[in-house]
Formats: structure tokens, C-alpha cells, sequence
């Protein structure tokens, strides 16, 4: 019966033109892409609520303040921005309209890229912290100010890595798809687009716990600028261990798309599709370990920043903890592995 159900839709799907079908996808990836702007309005925000407090305590460095808060906000902007120009492709200039290949797939496609765009909540809250504090921090220490922006927009940069590589597995499912030239099932492979753009949105919580990090940086080389080399090899070491489970996403979205081991399985097609798709599901496991160590990275540097002297033993129960905080993120990446390699029920 359930079968019946899901070739009844398709067939009602495919009663439509190709162009409509594909169109109608593209739409609705441009929507869903859009969702995107949550996070810098968050962000944006935090910045702002931060930089108008700092005004109210210290008015005579109005202008500091200001000038940081807009230049972190910015920076906070990025991935807003980015979420817009795959929106405006997929609407005015989509290279899928014209693509060749399984129209369902190319259709799953279209909506995937847009899903792939949502990891870009994550940087730009954590940007939008970053620039709160370093805001925050000027109004306290504006003697200090070169180094508050320098460590922000450092930190911000390192947070807007997976953002980043959300935009590179969007842009290749409308323009490099691998998947429509790939001869299978089509429900399996439009399933696989998808669990491909799902599996990115793993880089939330990376994006969000390295601009914590960012953030606590820039307030601790405000307080103590001696401790600047210090404070700044911390926090990136610390970011780029929080940014594991961004990459462990990558890794299965570029998996789905290049080396799907589901596309030449012989099995049932409905539990094959499903399959690809929770393997990218599974990826979103991930979110919170990226915000747990950077929580872990954030508050190390803050301990950097009044006690390098210790920074070694610092560091280690960092590594300890960010290590424990990741395994979620490795159970995740099994069960993503086991329904692609070794699925029992298959």
C-alpha cells in the first residue's frame, strides 16, 4: 500500500513538464535557503544590544564602540548575504532549468542546495557574539581597541568556515551535480542530493561555537593585550578542533554525491532512498558538539588571558574535554557510515 502510495505521487509529480517540476523545486530551495537569515539577525542583534549597553556605561567612546560593533555586524552579515546570491540563482540565473538527467533529481537538487544554505545560522551567530563582546570590551579598555578588532575579525573568519563550505556543496549540486549523470534509481539518487544538502547543516553548531570563542578572545586581549600571542593560538587551536564535526559533514555530503555506495546496491528502492537521506540526517547529530568545544575553546582562552602561565595545562583539559564533547558527533558519523556501507536491512 505504501508503495502504491509513493508511485501514485510520483506519477502525479511527472504528470507536470519537466521545466515546471524543476521549477517548482528551485523555489522552494530559494525559500528554504533564505531561512538562513535567522542567524544574522540574532547575531546582528546581540552586537547591537552589547554596543548600545557599552555606550550607556562609557558615552565618551561612543564612536570606538560604534565603529567595532558595525564591523563585526558586518562580518555577522556574510552568511545572510551568501543564503541571498544561491536565492537569486536558483530563481533568475539556475543552471538546473537547462540540466539533463532525471528531472526528480535535478529537482532534489535544487531543493538540497537551498537545505545546504542553512548551516549559515551557525556562523553568524557566533560572529554576531564575537562582535558583541569585542564591542563590549572597547567601551572598557579602548586603549586596547587594534587588538579587540584584529582577534574578532581573526576569530570571526575561522567561524565562517562552515558556512563557507555550505556554499561550495550548494554550488556544486546546481552546477558540478554529479548525481544527474549518475544511471540508478532515481528515487535513490534524489534522495541522496538531499541527504547531501541535510548532512551540511551539521555546521551550525561549529559556526556557533567557534564565534564564542572568537567572542572571548577579543574580551580577553582587551583586559590583558600582553597575552595576545597566548590568547590567540588558544582560541585557534580551539576552533579548529570545534570545527571537526563541519567537516565530518562535508565528508558524507561529498560522499553521497561522488561515492554513493547505495546507488549500486540491489535492495528494496523505498528503504534504499531512505537510507541516503538519514545518512545525511544523522550529520545534524553533530551540532551539538561544535557548540560544546567552543564553549570549551572560549572559556580556555578566557583562562588564557589571566593565567598564561599555565596555558599548557590549560589547553590539555581543553583537548580533554572538546575530546569527550566530539564523541556524539563520531556516534553520528557511524550510524551515517553503517546506513551507506553496512545497512542490515538490506
Amino acid at each position: 500500500m505504501e508503495t502504491d502510495f509513493i508511485q501514485a505521487s510520483i506519477d502525479f509529480i511527472m504528470s507536470y513538464d519537466t521545466k515546471v517540476i524543476i521549477a517548482c523545486a528551485s523555489v522552494l530551495g530559494a525559500g528554504l535557503a533564505m531561512i538562513a537569515g535567522i542567524g544574522p539577525g540574532i547575531g546582528q542583534g546581540f552586537a547591537a544590544g552589547k554596543g548600545a549597553q557599552a555606550i550607556g556605561d562609557n558615552p565618551e567612546q561612543g564612536k570606538g564602540i560604534t565603529s567595532t560593533m558595525l564591523l563585526g555586524a558586518a562580518v555577522a552579515e556574510t552568511s545572510g548575504i551568501l543564503a541571498l546570491v544561491v536565492a537569486l540563482i536558483l530563481i533568475f540565473a539556475n543552471p538546473l532549468m537547462n540540466a539533463t538527467g532525471g528531472v526528480l533529481i535535478i529537482g532534489g537538487s535544487a531543493i538540497a542546495a537551498g537545505i545546504s544554505m542553512l548551516s549559515g545560522l551557525g556562523p553568524s551567530i557566533g560572529q554576531g557574539y564575537a562582535a558583541g563582546k569585542a564591542a563590549e570590551t572597547v567601551g572598557t579598555n579602548p586603549k586596547n581597541k587594534p587588538h579587540v578588532t584584529m582577534l574578532m575579525l581573526m576569530g570571526q573568519a575561522v567561524a565562517q568556515t562552515t558556512g563557507i563550505l555550505a556554499l561550495v556543496i550548494a554550488l556544486i549540486l546546481l552546477y558540478a551535480n554529479p548525481l544527474v549523470s549518475v544511471k540508478g534509481e532515481f528515487l535513490i539518487l534524489m534522495a541522496t542530493a538531499l541527504g547531501a544538502g541535510i548532512a551540511m547543516l551539521g555546521g551550525i553548531g561549529p559556526g556557533i561555537g567557534q564565534g564564542y570563542a572568537a567572542g572571548k578572545a577579543a574580551a580577553a586581549v582587551g583586559v590583558n593585550p600582553k597575552n595576545k600571542k597566548n590568547i590567540t593560538v588558544v582560541m585557534l587551536v580551539g576552533q579548529a578542533v570545534a570545527q571537526t564535526t563541519g567537516i565530518l559533514a562535508l565528508v558524507i555530503a561529498l560522499i553521497l554525491m561522488y561515492g554513493n555506495p547505495l546507488a549500486d546496491v540491489d535492495g528494496s528502492i523505498i528503504i534504499l532512498a531512505a537510507s541516503a537521506l538519514a545518512a545525511g540526517i544523522s550529520m545534524v547529530g553533530g551540532i551539538g558538539s561544535g557548540v560544546g568545544q567552543g564553549y570549551a575553546a572560549g572559556k580556555a582562552v578566557e583562562a588564557t588571558g589571566i593565567r598564561p602561565d599555565v596555558q599548557s595545562s590549560i589547553t590539555r583539559t581543553m583537548f580533554l574535554g572538546q575530546a569527550v564533547a566530539q564523541t556524539t558527533g563520531i556516534y553520528a558519523l557511524i550510524v551515517s557510515l553503517i546506513l551507506m556501507y553496512s545497512n542490515p536491512f538490506l
